[in-house]
């Protein structure tokens, strides 16, 4: 059987600014739609970058582009990082957001700060939003990311989205905490296409993110959106990514807490993670080159491990 999880949503259509949506978009002070290599309909782009070279008739440009391209990370953010310059190294006059992939500990470090400002954030805003898929799972476990997830995903109602897009969309809220003195700024973007319902729109089932705009990792912001055409009958919510459930799994939302920040889950978690991960990952202690300490509660590394064994 297969469950999927969902939003009972009655704000569609339904215009909350004066402002058009991608009018919005174009005055941001610098183009951040992270245009890249994917099909053209695609919003978030898995390549990191505008590539100002792919057209040129040069074997050994399209080597070096070959190479540095495939050697990031499409979970996280490059846009800007490709500017060749005379010795084919990033040019320092465009900014970037990241241009590689962080070591381990950094990663756990900046990933913690980014569900922290983004739950945050939208505590603030008056937006309800819950934790889905591994960062669920990850919840499960010890109430933290999985330190082999690079991203983080989470879900909105849709009428929250139609809110964020309508009043945030393009925003940067800047954050100052004990783990960054100097402060980060964090991009929330909405995708243009999240008014889109149908899911055969397969190449934009993330309608925002929440992105670290200095290191490039993302919070993946899916829209929970009730079908009311649903062969199951009513209280079915789906989304884009092939996902749904009925309302009664996810409602009431249990209050938590999530890499030391108040969260929320789904009210029937345990039957969602079995349905989307099998019951084997609710009890399996192994998992990517990591096994999970009871006492310290938590996952660490094989590697480690046997150094200390």
């Amino acid at each position: 059987m297969r469950l999927n999880c969902m939003i009972h949503c009655a704000l569609v259509g339904t215009t909350l600014a004066d402002a058009d949506f991608n009018s919005v978009r174009r005055r941001l002070h610098k183009d951040m739609s992270g245009r890249g290599g994917d099909p053209p309909g695609k919003y978030f782009r898995e390549l990191p970058v505008d590539d100002p070279f792919e057209d040129i008739d040069n074997g050994l440009i399209r080597y070096l582009r070959r190479i540095y391209v495939s050697s990031f990370h499409p979970h996280y953010d490059g846009r800007y990082v490709l500017s060749f310059g005379f010795w084919l190294v990033p040019s320092a006059n465009l900014p970037s957001f990241a241009d590689r992939v962080l070591e381990y500990s950094e990663q756990k470090r900046a990933l913690k700060s980014l569900i922290q400002t983004y739950l945050s954030t939208f505590a603030d805003i008056g937006v309800e939003t819950w934790l889905m898929h591994g960062s669920l799972l990850g919840w499960w476990w010890n109430r933290q990311i999985m330190p082999w997830d690079s991203d983080i995903d989470v879900q909105v109602l849709e009428p929250g989205m139609y809110y964020l897009a309508a009043y945030y969309n393009m925003s940067v809220f800047h954050y100052k905490t004990p783990r960054l003195p100097d402060g980060r700024d964090y991009l929330l973007e909405v995708n243009p296409h999240y008014t889109n319902r149908d899911r055969s729109d397969w190449l934009n089932v993330i309608d925002a993110r929440w992105i670290d705009t200095e290191t490039g990792l993302f919070i993946d912001i899916t829209t929970a959106r009730y079908d009311p055409s649903h062969s199951a009958g009513e209280g079915v919510l789906t989304s884009k990514d092939g996902h749904e459930y009925r309302d009664t799994y996810l409602y009431p939302l249990r209050d938590t807490m999530f890499e030391g920040a108040p969260a929320k889950i789904p009210y029937r978690f345990r039957e969602i993670l079995e349905a989307e991960y099998g019951a084997s990952a609710l009890v399996n202690k192994d998992f990517h080159d990591h096994e999970f300490d009871d006492e310290k509660m938590e996952w660490v590394p094989k590697m480690m491990m046997n150094k200390n064994s």
